[in-house]
């Protein structure tokens, strides 16, 4: 199997998982929380990717475990930043201009921001082994 698809292939539940998790709090906390729909995103994004990074560095991108995890932490959090402003601000974007339910407007936002960022910026900037040999 490729160096691409192995990696892809285990990103693709590990996201689903992370995913599930992020929205599972997101929609507890807009639910039981009265959070706003803003404030429930950004909360379901930071555990959700908390969920993500230690599967990607685990089981996604295994050969990265001999870098500094302090590191590919600052970068993971850089993504993730970048990730949660385009699902927050994709979410309330489209919850202005069209009315769907919160998880169906969710879901279309993080399906493009995952196929579009995450997936590319993870493999190549946060787990990526030569890159990190290249700035050390």
């Amino acid at each position: 199997m490729s160096d691409f698809l192995r990696p892809f292939l285990r990103f693709v539940p590990v996201s689903g998982l992370a995913t599930l998790i992020d929205f599972g709090t997101s929609y507890w906390v807009l639910q039981s929380l009265e959070f706003s729909y803003a404030l429930a995103t950004v909360t379901g994004n930071v555990i959700g990717g908390i969920a993500g990074f230690i599967l990607s560095r685990n089981w996604v991108f295994r050969e990265s475990k001999s870098q500094n995890q302090s590191y590919q932490i600052i970068k993971y959090g850089l993504v993730s930043v970048g990730n949660s402003l385009m699902n927050t601000s994709g979410v309330w974007i489209l919850s202005k201009m069209i009315t769907l339910d919160y998880l169906i407007i969710r879901t279309l936002v993080g399906t493009f921001v995952f196929v579009v960022y995450s997936y590319g910026l993870n493999r190549w900037f946060v787990f990526n082994t030569k890159n990190h040999e290249k700035n050390n």
